[in-house]
């Protein structure tokens, strides 16, 4: 990695994801994607916004690491490289979209997987370094699937829909465009020369 990550900027870039992710969850509520059993605000669970924060936290730690320990035949140098705001607010934005649209649309999970799944192909071939991005995205998939799964195992939430481990199938296409705007943000807040 040819940056250095500043826990303080990590941070930053955590708690300003976990805020916009809590809004989107709120959406969540209210369109009857999910439920909490134990609503505190917003019917919300009043652990959501400090797990997606630390979720944040763990995504931006992840991402540092495992971009610093691929081979080399699988480029990340303008990954891990600073990046722009219009790059960062686009795929902030593009991510915002594709969650709010899951909330509105939920009652079409099938819909939903196929527009997710090939947005995000139609977005990755359009994109730079395609096999580290998909890499991220297919890690992001199935260990966002798995938290979220174990929290509706023990109760915590309850999606509407249950296609896979207590959890949409769409979800997975959901986390994938997180990829996105988790590089971006990675490059645009958290890496400095």
């Amino acid at each position: 990695m040819t940056t250095t990550l500043r826990p303080s900027r990590l941070l930053l870039l955590a708690v300003l994801a976990g805020a916009i992710a809590t809004l989107c969850d709120a959406n969540h509520v209210h369109t009857g994607t999910l439920s909490y059993p134990a609503p505190f605000l917003f019917g919300q669970a009043w652990w959501v916004f400090p797990n997606f924060v630390l979720a944040f936290l763990a995504m931006g730690v992840s991402y540092a690491w495992l971009a610093a320990r691929l081979p080399a035949s699988l480029a990340t140098a303008q990954s891990t490289a600073p990046g722009e705001a219009g790059r960062f607010v686009e795929a902030v934005l593009a991510f915002v979209f594709v969650y709010l649209l899951s909330g509105f649309g939920n009652a079409e999970p099938a819909l939903l997987a196929v527009i997710f799944y090939g947005t995000f192909f139609v977005r990755w071939v359009a994109s730079y370094e395609r096999g580290w991005l998909l890499v991220l995205a297919v890690i992001m998939a199935i260990a966002g699937m798995a938290v979220e799964g174990l929290l509706s195992a023990v109760g915590w939430v309850a999606y509407r829909n249950q296609d896979i481990f207590y959890v949409p199938f769409w979800l997975g296409g959901l986390y994938m465009h997180g990829a996105f705007a988790l590089r971006e943000g990675m490059r645009y807040i958290v890496l400095r020369r």
